[in-house]
Formats: C-alpha cells, sequence, structure tokens
C-alpha cells in the first residue's frame, strides 16, 4: 500500500460534530429577507450537485445511489432493527452513519481538507447487505453499486489523493487518460483565446484531441475544433445542463425579494452566468456584489475557489447564504476604516503595494447554509485580480463555524498554558482571520503589462532584492494563480497568515479588534495566535504525503512554512521538545511569548517582504525556490511527522441546518436536525429533496468510462 498521507483512511465514529447554528439570527430577519435566503439556499444546494462530479468518479454514482434509497427510508429505527437482525452491532450502524455523513459533507469520498481518500470502515460485504435492505435498491442501482465498489473501497495508488494521473492521484476535473503536460497545454489555449477556465472540465477523447467542457444551461455553439502547438482542442458549452438551469430557476425566484438595485443587477448577471458560462458575467455579478455595501443577507454563489484542482485554475462549485452579526461587524468595521494606516506598516517597499486602497466591506457573519463540500472561517473575495485592484473585495468572517476545543484534545502544548489555550482560542481566531482575511489577501500589487502595453509600475524600477531592472511581470490575460499554478495556494495563505501576525503585533490591530480585553490579555491573545500556528502546522504533518513529497493541504503547508521562518530565527524562540507521554514519543511546543514582538515580527517581515517581492514581479521561478525552501520536510520533521499522526484526532464533521417554506410564500421556517452522524444525513437529504437524481445519473453516466481509472 502507499504512504498514507493520513493515519487511517477511514472516518473515526468518535468524531465531533459542529452544529453550524443559526436559528436566532434566521429569526431577526424580515419575511422578505427570509423568502430571499430561502431561494437563495435551493439554487446553493442545487449547484453543490457539481461538487461530487469534480471530486472522483464514483462520488457521483454514490451520491445518487444514496440519495434515491435513503430518501425513501420512512423510519431509520426500523432499518436499524432489520441491520440488527442481520448480525450488525450498533458500532457498525454507526460506522454507516459517519461514513454516509461524511460523504455527505465533503461532497465525495476525499476529504475536503487534505484531499485525501476515506472509505467505510465497515466491511464491504455488511454495506452490501446494508444498501440490500434500503428502499428503492433496484436492479440499476446494483449495477452501478457493482460498478463503484472497487472505487469505494480502495485505498491504494492512484485512489488515495486527488492529484494529476502522473503524479499518482485522480481528479474530478481531468479524464482519467490526461497527463499534467497535456491539462497544461489545455489551459494555455484557453488563455490564448481569453477563456477562463474555473468553471470548465478537461477531457481526451482521442490522441492529441481534447474537450473544454463549460459548465452553462445553454448549449452553445461548439469553438472549435482548434490546433494549438500540436493539439486539437474543442470549446464544449452545456456541461451540467440540468444543474445549471435548476438553479437559474432557484435563483430567478429570489429576484422579487432583494433588498436593492444591486442585488437585483447581481442576480441577473448570475443567471446570464448560469446561462452561458461566460465568466465574464460572474465577473459583472461581482462588481454589484462588492457595491452592496453591508447587507443583512449576504450571498455569494459560482465556481469560486480553486484548491481543489491540482493545477488550481478550475474551481470548485459554491454558493453560500449567511446573515449579518451586527456586534462583531462594527470591529471589523472599524478595522476598514483603520486600513491604510496599518497597511503602512507592511515590510514591503511603497510600489509594491496597490496606490490607492479601495475599501471593502467587511462583515461577520453567521452562516446559514453553505453548499459545497467544507465550510471555511473567513472568506476574501473575488479572487479576480482584475476586479480585486480596480473594484475592491469584500471580507467575510464566519463566526458560528469557529467551535472551541476541549482541553483535553489539545495536543502538544505546554500544561502551564493549555487553560489560556481553551480560554482565548476564540477572540486569537478573530484576530487572524481578520487581519488574514482584509489585510492579508487584500493586500499587495501585481505588476502588469497590459493589452496596450502600458505598465501600471515603474519600469525603471530597481529591484529591491537583485538591484537591478525588473524583468518579470504580468501579461495582460495571466492571473496570480495561472503564472505560479501548483504552489499558489499554498503561497498565498502563507502570505495572508504572515501579514496576519505580522500585524497582530501592532496595539492599533488589537484596540480595534478585541478592545475589551485588558492589556494583559490582549498579549496573551496574540500569544495564542501564533501558538496555534505552530500547532497547526505541527498537526498538520499528517496532510504531508512522504512519498511523493508533496502538500496536501494549502493551509498547512502555509503553516508550516511559517513554523520554519520562527524555527530559523534561532535566539531559542521557537523551540520543538521531544519528550515521553505515557510512554509514548510526544512533543512540546516551547514558544517565547516576550520574542514575538521583537524576534517574531522581525523574521516574519523579511519572510514577507520577500514573498510579496516575488508575487508583484510574477518571478515564479525564484518565488517557488524562495517559497519550497520553507517548505521542505526534512528527516526531523518526518519524525514528527509520525508522531502528529499517532495523536491524530478526527475533524469535526458539519451539521448543517435548513429551512422550510409555507404555501404562497407567506413565510419560511427554521429547520433544525438532531446533532448526530444520523442527523447530518438527514439534513442532506433534506437540502437535495425535490432534486431530480436521474440528472445526476444521466451527466455521470456520458462521461463515466473517460472518469474512470480502473477499466474492468
Amino acid at each position: 500500500m502507499q504512504d498514507q498521507v493520513i493515519a487511517t483512511p477511514v472516518i473515526s465514529t468518535k468524531s465531533p460534530i459542529l452544529s453550524i447554528e443559526c436559528d436566532e439570527a434566521f429569526q431577526g430577519l424580515t419575511l422578505q429577507e427570509k423568502l430571499y435566503s430561502y431561494y437563495f439556499t435551493r439554487a446553493s444546494w442545487e449547484g453543490a450537485k457539481i461538487c461530487y462530479f469534480q471530486k472522483s468518479y464514483e462520488s457521483p454514482a454514490l451520491f445518487y445511489i444514496l440519495m434515491k434509497t435513503l430518501s425513501q427510508v420512512k423510519d431509520f429505527a426500523d432499518l436499524e432493527n432489520k441491520l440488527k437482525h442481520k448480525g450488525f452491532t450498533d458500532e457498525e450502524i454507526q460506522q454507516l452513519y459517519v461514513y454516509i455523513a461524511a460523504f455527505l459533507q465533503n461532497c465525495g469520498n476525499y476529504v475536503s481538507f487534505g484531499d485525501t481518500k476515506f472509505i467505510p470502515e465497515i466491511h464491504l460485504d455488511k454495506f452490501d447487505i446494508f444498501l440490500h435492505l434500503l428502499p428503492g435498491f433496484d436492479q440499476k442501482l446494483k449495477e452501478i453499486w457493482h460498478d463503484i465498489k472497487f472505487e469505494i473501497y480502495s485505498f491504494h495508488n492512484p485512489y488515495y489523493q486527488i492529484e494529476m494521473k502522473d503524479n499518482n492521484g485522480v481528479s474530478g476535473y481531468y479524464s482519467s487518460n490526461i497527463t499534467k503536460a497535456e491539462a497544461e497545454l489545455v489551459t494555455k489555449y484557453l488563455e490564448s483565446i481569453d477563456i477562463s477556465p474555473l468553471n470548465t472540465r478537461v477531457i481526451k477523447t482521442e490522441d492529441n484531441k481534447y474537450e473544454v467542457l463549460v459548465a452553462s444551461a445553454q448549449k452553445l455553439p461548439d469553438l472549435g475544433p482548434k490546433e494549438f502547438q500540436g493539439i486539437e482542442v474543442t470549446v464544449v458549452y452545456g456541461d451540467f445542463s440540468p444543474f445549471m438551469k435548476n438553479m437559474y430557476i432557484y435563483l430567478a425566484q429570489a429576484l422579487p425579494y432583494v433588498a436593492n438595485d444591486n442585488q437585483k443587477q447581481m442576480i441577473l448577471n448570475y443567471l446570464q452566468h448560469f446561462q452561458t458560462g461566460s465568466i465574464e458575467t460572474h465577473k459583472e455579478a461581482s462588481k454589484f456584489w462588492i457595491q452592496d455595501k453591508s447587507p443583512a443577507v449576504e450571498t455569494y454563489i459560482g465556481f469560486i475557489e480553486s484548491y481543489l484542482d491540482p493545477l488550481k485554475v478550475r474551481a470548485e462549485f459554491e454558493g453560500f447564504v449567511s446573515i449579518v452579526n451586527k456586534k462583531e461587524s462594527e470591529k471589523l468595521n472599524l478595522l476598514v476604516e483603520k486600513a491604510e494606516s496599518l497597511i503602512s506598516n507592511l515590510p514591503w517597499p511603497k510600489d509594491f503595494e496597490v496606490e490607492n486602497f479601495t475599501k471593502p466591506d467587511f462583515t461577520s457573519l453567521e452562516v446559514l447554509s453553505f453548499a459545497c463540500s467544507g465550510t471555511p472561517v473567513g472568506i476574501n473575495i473575488p479572487n479576480y485580480d482584475d476586479i480585486r485592484m480596480n473594484h475592491g473585495f469584500k471580507n467575510v468572517n464566519l463566526g458560528n463555524v469557529y467551535g472551541t476545543p476541549k482541553k483535553e484534545n489539545v495536543l502538544f502544548t505546554k500544561p502551564e498554558i493549555l487553560d489560556s489555550f481553551v480560554k482565548y482560542y476564540q477572540p486569537s481566531l478573530f484576530v487572524i482571520v481578520a487581519l488574514h482575511e482584509l489585510l492579508g489577501h487584500g493586500t499587495g500589487k501585481l505588476f502588469i503589462k497590459d493589452k496596450d502595453g502600458k505598465h501600471n509600475f515603474d519600469y525603471e524600477m530597481e529591484h529591491p532584492l537583485t538591484g537591478q531592472q525588473i524583468e518579470t511581470y504580468y501579461q495582460a490575460n495571466e492571473t496570480w494563480h495561472s503564472v505560479f499554478g501548483e504552489i499558489s495556494s499554498g503561497y498565498e495563505e502563507c502570505r495572508a497568515d504572515g501579514v496576519a501576525l505580522f500585524l497582530s503585533t501592532f496595539q492599533e490591530s488589537l484596540d480595534i479588534l478585541i478592545p475589551e480585553y485588558s492589556p494583559e490579555e490582549q498579549k496573551e491573545i496574540v500569544y495564542m495566535a501564533w501558538y496555534e500556528i505552530v500547532l497547526s502546522a505541527i498537526k498538520g504533518l499528517q496532510y504531508y504525503d512522504q512519498q511523493n513529497k508533496k502538500w496536501g493541504q494549502a493551509h498547512i503547508r502555509a503553516a508550516y512554512a511559517l513554523l520554519q521562518v520562527m524555527l530559523r530565527a534561532g535566539d531559542d524562540f521557537l523551540k520543538i521538545e521531544e519528550v515521553k507521554q505515557n510512554g509514548k514519543d510526544y512533543l512540546l511546543i516551547n514558544l517565547d511569548k516576550e520574542k514575538i514582538w521583537t524576534v517574531g515580527r522581525s523574521h516574519i517581515g523579511d519572510f514577507l517582504m520577500k514573498l510579496q517581492i516575488y508575487k508583484s514581479t510574477a518571478d515564479v521561478k525564484e518565488g517557488t525556490k524562495f517559497f519550497e525552501s520553507y517548505t521542505e520536510v526534512d528527516e526531523q520533521m518526518l519524525k514528527y511527522r509520525e508522531i502528529a499522526i499517532k495523536f491524530k484526532l478526527p475533524r469535526k464533521i458539519e451539521l448543517q441546518h435548513d429551512m422550510e417554506i409555507q404555501e404562497a410564500d407567506s413565510d419560511v421556517k427554521y429547520v433544525k436536525f438532531e446533532e448526530s452522524f444520523k442527523g447530518i444525513v438527514d439534513s442532506q437529504i433534506y437540502h437535495f429533496q425535490g432534486s431530480d437524481m436521474e440528472q445526476v445519473y444521466n451527466l455521470w453516466n456520458k462521461h463515466r468510462k473517460l472518469f474512470r481509472h480502473h477499466q474492468p
């Protein structure tokens, strides 16, 4: 078996549940706002079906089987009794529930945090018995199950990570016969004709012949085939057409309930985007979204984040609806007002910062629905470089997703600071998320030469690191992600986290974000913020693939680079002690609190300066070399990785509640589900109620042979 990226490929029945509560905030909405939220949520969940296709060959098929059968179960207690009569233990029944809950929450059988495979803990024979006991498990479903059970239970090369075929992985964005080099060449072709790859998949139909599938409701005329550097590419519209049409219908029903003209124009452009697949119309929608300042109900929808794509250019679908937390938002609005003062403290030269900081909207929200494979704690969007630089962006803090750790579950932490770590976990996370989103992702200039040959920077400027003239920059059709490729996500998350750590050492930041705490407590909160970054890096070593020398999670790679900066700072600033706990090898993190404001700030600042200069100048060669030098994992760290894996704790599984609409749009009720694995399954069935699941099967069946790696 391949070296495992995580300790075991199963989801533990001891996994904690994160119930994302929004009942109180929802009750504070007007009927108009509730109706707007309801229809936007329905559109979002309809689009989330796409996420299963973006994960793996087998994910849409198992989703289809589960939805077709579980939605017909009238009494789960009766089903459990039938299972017990077949010899199932209570633990095995829980294993079924936890696998299905995790599968549905992750939109497939690869975890959203780490992109690694998980398989059912229960034996295949018993999973088979379970399926045969479900209502509606007919001959068609039996044949599908027979076809996919190999992939469901396999956890060896290439079935243990999301990656390109020639990097020992699988991906739902590319047919199984496409190599990394081929996919990159197709992306270059799209750049040459100004078509964004964000909402596309790529299939190889014959040798040197490729189709780019664009998600759109309309089946527009194909573009091509066109010859490009020895290959033939055809752009084909209408991918996921049924889902795109359904989203169109639901979002159109939200139109009567918009709060203002910005929301109306935003939705009209979304509708056009769903129809045609044009990213330009999604950009237009994003412009209106940016102008919609501090709405009571905040939303966004589309193909947004590119973490899941091995090449980091194709985006996962997501749609969310959230409700403003006015008290927390007041602090974030003050942070926006003071942003320019804080930006002046950043360690890179002024020429590498945008001339005019466009003050964005920054709100703290309670998530009502987040339809994709995992809910973040903060967001900075849109991701379009040109929109961000010319029109601005929005920052979102998702406060009801934080959670609080239990003291007994906090690893590698010195006993004397355990109480502080738990006590100040939420405010320290709030400080980091706020600074990360607004002043991390929201700062820094890209040097661009536009289509007319004009530079948006002083072309005669001296390069701060070389003393020579600047020779590299972005061309008009290039983006940060397209130039820096695979490392772009980890690099940018590192830059944003680094900015957050750096600016947390300035009193002005603390007076804005945590004024209710005393100076001593503020210092402790900063200490816990830095400590948490180090801790997440050590625990996150489990996401490093030792065999392929690859990081499986961008945020963890980012934290690891910052850990290395702190270790290399010397002066006993950070030490990791190897100790014994109950006879087992264990680690303790020793971070000198007093040196954060001196040694820590100085070294993080120098590191940030270089990160930003390489990013600004599109210097992918030196930037990659620099970043990778901080994310290499040596023998010492591999030893720490083994310890981290042995003490690995299960991640939380999300439970999202939902809404029920009354007749003739007369009211909308908040629907809560039991905080259990079965409750998560119930909630997921509810999210997709009324959906035509045959559309899922038909879309999966259309290209199933091309996306399958194992050909029986």
